[in-house]
């Protein structure tokens, strides 16, 4: 995924403008919104941001933007390329491609305003880096801006109940010792397995099987780094009641073997 700066801005003057945007907008919006609506190139209205609420974007070129701040605007914008993001093609979201797979994203998140004051000093650290003119600063304002990317990425949907989807996930990412097959957890989420598949595949773009089995590899390195347990341990505490069910499982998910794992990480 390539990131290029175009130009870091910071704007504080109110204004009224309405624009079609030419590159990508990866941008945070602090305060002094009178309003702000978006739209598609053809005319559809997508949605409005709410007065008061602070917001990331990303936004791909070919969205159209009419808005209105006031005296108190604080509004950060990065304008870059970013040649994985394009908008959808219903023209109502972002989409991220990654790993053969497109990440569909709303072109504004809300997120909490204490947050936002932690990712106003890296949109001013990527502004100031920018500025100085080096390549070296301008490669750490590009790299800067790339984990902005991330944050994006991360950010949780401000809602008051929590999505069956994400409960489903939380269900998944709570169970740290696999101790329940994902239609028991299904259960426990309140739908059905083949439902909350669908679901889950739509949200986060990948088959709850395979979120499930990324994290459990992630726990099985984690325990051969960080511990001295046994093969045998290891398999027991990521639910697994044989050695052979983690040998298996390590040649398919990663090419290895327990033993050619612990011998690589621990030297033995």
């Amino acid at each position: 995924m390539q990131l290029s700066i175009v130009h870091p801005g910071l704007y504080r003057r109110p204004e009224t403008f309405r624009q079609q945007t030419e590159t990508t907008h990866l941008g945070l919006i602090l305060s002094g919104v009178d309003y702000h609506r978006y739209f598609t190139r053809d005319g559809r209205e997508i949605g409005e941001l709410e007065k008061g609420q602070p917001y990331l974007s990303l936004v791909p070129p070919g969205v159209v933007i009419d808005f209105r701040f006031g005296k108190k605007r604080e509004n950060w914008v990065i304008q870059c390329t970013l040649s994985a993001l394009s908008i959808s093609t219903d023209g109502l979201a972002s989409q991220l491609e990654y790993d053969h797979t497109e990440i569909r994203l709303p072109l504004f998140r809300p997120i909490p305003l204490e947050h936002a004051l932690v990712l106003r000093e890296k949109f001013a650290a990527v502004r100031e880096l920018w500025l100085e003119g080096t390549p070296a600063a301008r490669l750490a304002a590009e790299l800067t801006a790339a984990g902005l990317i991330a944050e994006y990425l991360r950010v949780e949907p401000l809602e008051s109940t929590e999505s069956t989807a994400a409960r489903f996930r939380r269900l998944i990412d709570g169970d740290t010792r696999f101790h329940y097959s994902l239609a028991e957890l299904s259960r426990q989420a309140g739908a059905s397995p083949g439902h909350l598949r669908r679901l889950f595949r739509e949200v986060y773009r990948i088959d709850p099987g395979e979120y499930r089995a990324r994290r459990r590899l992630g726990r099985i390195m984690t325990l051969i780094d960080g511990s001295t347990l046994s093969i045998k341990e290891i398999a027991e505490e990521v639910g697994m009641r044989h050695v052979t069910h983690l040998h298996l499982f390590l040649k398919e998910h990663c090419g290895r073997t327990p033993g050619e794992l612990l011998r690589q990480h621990r030297g033995n």
